[in-house]
């Protein structure tokens, strides 16, 4: 069978119908020709009408080379609209062709990267032999131009000396926006985004960037930086809960109340309700704060391979049935008319809390496994 090659050139956005005023399909090459010298006058700088002249071109060239094989141009085009009613026209005037000349393969010319695209389309329904990219040639200045830029381009990005400002600062003013956004504070954008850029030029200009990379830092071991990290957050926390319990408890002093000098009686009074009050809405920050903290110690005789992990993992255990406790005891001073009954919630608690204290406590000394653990003389 003799060999028949269908040489095409795509117009995916119909340029050649919205410019030139042409309906697609152009089978030939004479209509090609003229199709083609109508998109150039209509638009010179339209790159689909280079695509047609090299698709001619190339019709010509494997015409006198290789006799023996039939050739034929066609052009097809897609829809301004672009996405699916593109592809689907592109389909239609493809099949339309096959139909006028059924080739065996395609040779796809394209002004650009773009077109490729549509390949799997053409591809399942006849095979393409060959892509030919067609680019059009810039003035020798423009080109210098743009691979200059190109070179600063990726040197401001590859470069530490230069990401530092190009993309570094950038990058932590995205963030700031982002955590601006998060809780609600845009309004401060503008203030905080030029202190970021005012921090970032003063750095730079004066090369305390470089000064503070010759500063040598001795850092603590890794296990004591862990108990300082977790010691300060258990203390913020702790605070945290601190002043929240004095507000709390603070609401519930009578406007006019007497000082505490003058009236003892009314404030002793008071005092079960203020306590419960402050207990109820520190506990928890509180007892975050202690666990925090003692977690952290024990990450760090975990680290250091020391048996008193077993003490931290104690106190864990009791600070956390201390929180409940705490919770109903200060239920009971704000409601002091309940009745502290066997089945109360702070007597079942209380019990249940304690019994889980002495089985971990004896699991922990007695049972619990600590091999590599080096013993402690202080241990006994």
């Amino acid at each position: 069978m003799k060999e028949r090659t269908l040489i095409l050139c795509i117009d995916r956005d119909d340029d050649i119908g919205k410019k030139a005023g042409i309906e697609t399909p152009i089978l030939g090459r004479e209509r090609n020709l003229e199709a083609a010298a109508a998109l150039a006058l209509a638009d010179p700088e339209e790159a689909d009408a280079n695509a047609m002249f090299a698709a001619v071109k190339l019709l010509d060239r494997l015409s006198s080379s290789h006799p023996d094989a039939e050739y034929e141009v066609a052009t097809i085009a897609g829809s301004p609209m672009g996405g699916v009613e593109a592809d689907r026209r592109i389909v239609e005037e493809l099949e339309s062709l096959l139909r006028s000349f059924p080739a065996n393969s395609v040779i796809l010319v394209t002004d650009g990267y773009s077109d490729e695209s549509i390949i799997p389309l053409i591809q399942s329904r006849v095979p393409i032999t060959s892509i030919q990219h067609v680019v059009v040639k810039h003035s020798e200045r423009l080109e210098e131009t743009w691979a200059v830029f190109f070179r600063y381009l990726k040197t401001l990005v590859n470069d530490p000396r230069y990401s530092r400002l190009s993309l570094g600062v950038p990058g932590v003013m995205l963030i700031a926006l982002g955590i601006l956004t998060l809780f609600n504070q845009l309004e401060n954008a503008g203030m905080v985004l030029t202190f970021l850029v005012g921090a970032a030029l003063l750095l730079k200009g004066f090369a305390l960037d470089e000064r503070l990379a010759m500063i040598k830092l001795k850092l603590p071991p890794p296990e004591k930086q862990i108990t300082t990290a977790s010691m300060g957050a258990g203390v913020t926390l702790t605070i945290v809960g601190l002043f929240l319990g004095v507000t709390k408890a603070m609401q519930y002093v009578p406007e006019g109340a007497p000082p505490i000098w003058s009236n003892f009686p009314f404030w002793l009074k008071l005092s079960p309700t203020l306590l419960g009050a402050f207990m109820l809405r520190a506990v928890d920050f509180v007892i975050m704060g202690i666990i925090v903290s003692l977690i952290g110690g024990a990450a760090s005789c975990h680290m250091q391979k020391d048996p008193k992990i077993r003490h931290y993992l104690a106190g864990m255990v009791v600070f956390f049935w201390l929180r409940f406790i705490t919770v109903e005891s200060a239920k009971v001073l704000l409601s002091p008319e309940k009745v502290l009954t066997l089945w109360s919630p702070l007597v079942l608690i209380s019990f249940v809390g304690v019994v889980t204290t002495i089985l971990t406590v004896i699991f922990l000394y007695r049972w619990m496994p600590l091999r590599g653990f080096e013993r402690n003389p202080s241990e006994g």
